[in-house]
């Protein structure tokens, strides 16, 4: 299907604007529910109870963002229509050693740290902190001495599925002006 919002006729030759079927495509604005669960079945986000709505994005915008798991959302509603479901599998990536680390108490990031987190308790184990290079860590532990952090992506080592349904799709706004247009 070429083109934005392609389109297919159910019935041809007799078509109502009820006949035509909208099949996502780039640029589009689509709205999603989705279920994440992991290996053993359990509920790890999903749209209804972590957003309250579903997941409303751009078709396309996912590979401009770098976020593996939102292109996978990205390139899974391209063809879909409004009600059509798919089911993905995916993973969090290999877990890797080297991206646990130890820093000193007395480090200028471990200040900036507690700085940035002294209204959330200050540093303690379980913690989520975003490093001064942008990147996402769980904090292990804190004594006196070191904080050690855990900088692996938190569904590193582990596989799951997301169950994604395609809830309404909207035309970019160029394409709604142009068919204001032609009416008018």
């Amino acid at each position: 299907m070429a083109g934005v919002g392609a389109t297919r006729l159910l019935k041809p030759g007799t078509a109502t604007p009820d006949d035509v079927v909208r099949y996502a495509a780039v640029g589009d604005i689509v709205s999603i529910n989705f279920v994440m669960r992991d290996e053993d079945g359990k509920v790890l986000q999903s749209s209804e109870t972590d957003l309250g709505e579903p997941l409303a994005f751009e078709v396309g915008a996912g590979d401009m963002m770098g976020n593996r798991l939102f292109q996978g959302f990205d390139e899974a509603v391209r063809g879909m229509a409004v009600g059509q479901t798919t089911v993905l599998e995916a993973s969090g990536g290999e877990w890797k050693r080297e991206l646990l680390f130890a820093v000193p108490r007395d480090h200028p990031e471990v200040a900036r740290l507690e700085g940035r987190y002294k209204n959330q308790g200050g540093l303690a184990a379980g913690l989520v902190v975003e490093l001064a290079n942008g990147a996402m860590a769980v904090i292990l532990e804190v004594n006196d001495a070191e904080v050690k952090l855990d900088a692996n992506n938190m569904l590193a080592g582990k596989t799951f599925t997301i169950e994604l349904e395609l809830v309404s799709i909207d035309a970019p706004a160029a394409e709604e002006d142009a068919a204001a247009a032609a009416t008018a």
